[in-house]
């Protein structure tokens, strides 16, 4: 079977990603990493060799099996390469999809979000070696690990995607354009289902520790785990509303200039809208949304200007 230059991009791209996710596990976590990720967390290190440590070995496993998701994820990704589903031709030759991108990062998300997901599953090392000491009575909620901006911003991106399916289905679209948008708003569903239950059911879990500072960081881990899972509808849900916009593009085409009009305004709008609520959840710290939710004590430190600063001493006399 002969390639084109789009299916070798885009197989060398999946390569890549395999290369590496396959190298990522031995140079990660190092304690740059660490502390960074404890900077995102908001949960101080302190000095403490033997809670870097503890939290290293955390991460570690959930690179590896993070990795090892990714890749077959990658490798999922080859057999819908090789199909041809992601190209398109024309008279001037062949040419990468718009969406491929989206559906090419569809399998690497999946992939890395079980990874990540079965990383929490075994007890931590610790409690392995110490036995436990304490334990959260009642158990949280997912909505105690997840923004509302991610858990019901995801619900929302597949609302509108599940709309705009819809409304392409009412249009004069080809066959093609309107299997895959119906495909992709049912996989999109389909996702954040199963998502919501696999959440439900991890967070069900007993969560024991050997310190309440330990619990402290692994309900981080937790929260991290469970927005990773999040992704994934997502995920789909960008999917199913870009597949929807590209399928009512072409649709608008042939109702002449008003519908062009009409179809690239609402095109800048959900692109506009995207920019908006990611801006908005960079600001909001995300990854910190626990430690309002479990820990605000903790969660009050981290709104200090500098946080992390040694405070300067007040001058003698004052």
């Amino acid at each position: 079977m002969s390639l084109d230059w789009p299916e070798w991009f885009m197989l060398g791209w999946l390569a890549l990603v395999g290369v590496i996710a396959t190298l990522a596990p031995s140079w990660m976590p190092r304690p740059r990493s660490i502390g960074r990720f404890a900077r995102t967390v908001g949960l101080p290190l302190d000095g403490d060799l033997e809670l870097e440590r503890a939290i290293g070995d955390r991460l570690r496993l959930r690179v590896r099996w993070g990795s090892l998701g990714s890749l077959v994820g990658a490798a999922a990704g080859v057999p819908i390469v090789l199909s041809g589903a992601l190209t398109t031709s024309n008279e001037w030759g062949t040419n990468i999809a718009p969406f491929a991108s989206i559906v090419l990062l569809g399998p690497l998300v999946i992939g890395r979000g079980i990874g990540v997901a079965i990383s929490i599953l075994p007890a931590p090392p610790e409690v392995r070696h110490i036995g436990p000491r304490i334990a959260r009575v009642p158990r949280p909620a997912v909505a105690d690990y997840v923004a509302p901006i991610e858990r019901i911003g995801a619900r929302i991106l597949i609302a509108i995607g599940v709309v705009f399916a819809a409304a392409v289905g009412l249009m004069p679209v080809a066959v093609g354009p309107r299997v895959l948008v119906g495909a992709a708003a049912l996989a999109a569903l389909a996702a954040l289902v199963i998502v919501e239950l696999v959440s439900a059911a991890l967070v069900a879990r007993p969560q024991p520790a050997v310190s309440e500072q330990l619990l402290r960081w692994d309900d981080a881990l937790r929260a991290q785990t469970f927005r990773d899972l999040v992704s994934i509808p997502l995920m789909f849900g960008a999917l199913a509303l870009f597949a929807s916009l590209m399928a009512g593009l072409g649709s608008a085409a042939s109702l002449g200039d008003t519908g062009m009009i009409l179809a690239n305004v609402a095109a800048n709008a959900m692109f506009f809208a995207m920019l908006v609520v990611l801006a908005i959840s960079l600001a909001v710290k995300p990854a910190r949304y626990y430690l309002k939710r479990l820990w605000p004590a903790q969660y009050a430190e981290t709104r200090q200007p500098a946080y992390g600063s040694v405070p300067a001493a007040a001058p003698e006399g004052t």
